[in-house]
């Protein structure tokens, strides 16, 4: 089995989840790839885990560039990815590959995954069609990360294993076969999006995904994403608007771009302080076509 990370910044994370790896996963073998860290991210992990392979990108060249990268490298028959921000627990990688054992015509799998303070993710299900969107974003403040009134829903419905059309690459294990067969990440995708474009081409290929609540993985999301924030946002735009693009209809990606330039709009006239330079940002960035940004 691989164990493949992706690394970008933040060294203290990436540490704690190589060692998670080392005691849980240790006949694994770690594939880390470095996107250009500014903060010895690499030389550290190849210092303190001299078992791991660790390759280093000149520039920044994504999430899925780097996972494909990072799968190139490695051999083994399953592939588990893995964020930097997140932490194997004990049984969990076991529980997972037991599954995938049991459902031969299944992708991939993934855990439960809890915040720092145990709040559940909501990490099935995440389509990026509008009307997931929509759901999500009524669902999260009513979930209000484990005290909002429909606490007790959310934990009901995550606490069943259950066949789903979407995991996250925050913590997924992959046939391999299944991976190559449909060519791997779309490295379009510079960040976000890319684990539903693969989960969706997946799907249309005849496999499906597993959610395993008895798996069970901590996960600091958004914790490297937030060194650079208007960047990380620039990102995920763009990447929604190649989703769009790629597996929706001309003029649903269109409504999403109008939604999105009168969004922030809005934000640019009655926000205040950063968050209005923030937005303006993002608004210029749409009024020029949402061009690439440089991710260096």
């Amino acid at each position: 089995m691989d164990v493949v990370i992706v690394s970008y910044e933040r060294s203290d994370l990436l540490l704690r989840c190589c060692a998670s790896v080392r005691h849980h996963a240790p006949a694994a073998r770690m594939i880390v790839v470095d996107n250009a860290s500014t903060d010895g991210s690499a030389s550290t992990a190849r210092r303190d885990f001299p078992e791991a392979l660790v390759l280093e990108n000149e520039r920044n060249l994504g999430f899925g560039t780097a996972v494909n990268r990072g799968v190139a490298a490695g051999d083994g028959q399953l592939i588990l990815l893995l964020n930097s921000d997140a932490e194997l627990a004990p049984g969990s990688l076991e529980t997972l590959v037991a599954t995938l054992d049991r459902e031969p015509r299944a992708a991939g799998c993934g855990p439960r995954l809890s915040g720092p303070s145990g709040d559940i993710e909501l990490s099935i299900g995440r389509t990026m069609s509008p009307a997931s969107e929509l759901f999500f974003k009524i669902l999260e403040p009513l979930y209000g990360g484990g005290a909002g009134p429909l606490t007790g829903v959310v934990e009901q419905f995550y606490a069943q294993s259950r066949r789903t059309r979407f995991l996250t690459a925050a913590c997924l294990l992959l046939r391999r076969e299944a991976f190559e067969e449909v060519g791997g990440m779309d490295e379009r995708f510079f960040l976000y999006a890319e684990d539903v474009d693969l989960c969706m081409r997946l799907s249309r290929a005849g496999w499906h995904f597993r959610y395993t609540p008895d798996a069970e993985i901590e996960h600091q999301r958004g914790a490297s994403a937030g060194v650079r924030p208007l960047q990380t946002e620039l990102a995920y735009r763009a990447s929604q608007l190649e989703l769009y693009r790629k597996h929706r209809s001309s003029w649903v990606a269109g409504a999403l771009r109008i939604y999105l330039c009168a969004r922030y709009a809005l934000a640019s006239l009655l926000a205040r302080g950063k968050r209005r330079e923030h937005a303006r940002a993002m608004l210029a960035w749409f009024l020029e076509g949402g061009a690439a940004t440089s991710h260096d």
